[in-house]
């Protein structure tokens, strides 16, 4: 019970103040994505891309929906809806990271669109550089656990990888949509110990603040001594810092 209400404020005070987009990130079929994109609702639409991120989708014919849409769009990108529409659609194109987009993104971004749409298409180029890469490691099933849900597996395989960047990225989902089951917090713990690629950079360290942070943000009591390590233990005194924050308002 003790927990039960722990986690329950730790929502209504997350759900106040966190501001990402990614929070609560829905699953959907195959089937699903392509029957949103080929439709008409934006808000779907929005959600849908919402969930991409880190999902590792191996169906190469959701995005080429999305590019077609995109380009059914554009001749009309003068209205505010639209171009807000577009721009999403074209963030989503990113994380495809499939190299046949890029030519096309890259075109948009220095076409003649409105400037939001070729601010995203250029985030986009990035984004997609970035996932052609990543998405290797998310799609790496070697170490899948067969009786956990697909989202589970994904970020564990991201947490797993030899990239900063994406190891924190999954702590903050796993963070901000309150994935807290025992296989996930112990997928955290596995990168406290040992911290494998901490060093002193802000990277690392802002990193490891994160899993530290999604592992308290639990409110789990058994995991509490890994935090009190951090904030005891740790190297950099920053993360020490972090971790002692985390603590003073365990969740």
């Amino acid at each position: 019970m003790k927990l039960f209400i722990k986690t329950l404020l730790l929502s209504t005070i997350l759900g106040c103040f966190i501001l990402s987009p990614i929070t609560f990130a829905k699953t959907y079929t195959t089937e699903e994505y392509q029957q949103i994109f080929a439709g008409d609702d934006t808000h779907k639409q929005q959600r849908a891309i919402e969930s991409m991120i880190l999902m590792g989708l191996e169906d190469p014919e959701i995005y080429k929906t999305i590019q077609t849409k995109i380009e059914t769009l554009l001749p009309t990108a003068t209205d505010k809806y639209v171009i807000d529409n577009i721009a999403w659609l074209t963030k989503g194109l990113g994380f495809s990271g499939d190299p046949q987009y890029r030519e096309f993104l890259t075109n948009l971004s220095a076409g003649d669109a409105h400037k939001k749409i070729r601010k995203y298409a250029k985030r986009a180029v990035n984004d997609l550089n970035k996932f052609e890469i990543w998405n290797v490691i998310l799609q790496d099933k070697t170490g899948y656990d067969d009786s956990q849900p697909h989202r589970q597996n994904v970020y564990a395989a991201a947490l797993r990888g030899d990239d900063l960047e994406l190891m924190r990225l999954a702590a903050k989902r796993i963070a901000n949509e309150y994935i807290f089951d025992d296989y996930m917090l112990e997928q955290l713990v596995k990168q406290l110990k040992p911290m494998r690629l901490m060093d002193d950079s802000k990277l690392a360290i802002d990193t490891y603040a994160w899993v530290t942070r999604a592992l308290a943000s639990s409110g789990n009591e058994k995991y509490k001594p890994v935090v009190e390590e951090v904030a005891e233990t740790a190297d950099q005194k920053k993360l020490r810092k972090y971790a002692t924050k985390y603590l003073r308002k365990f969740y």
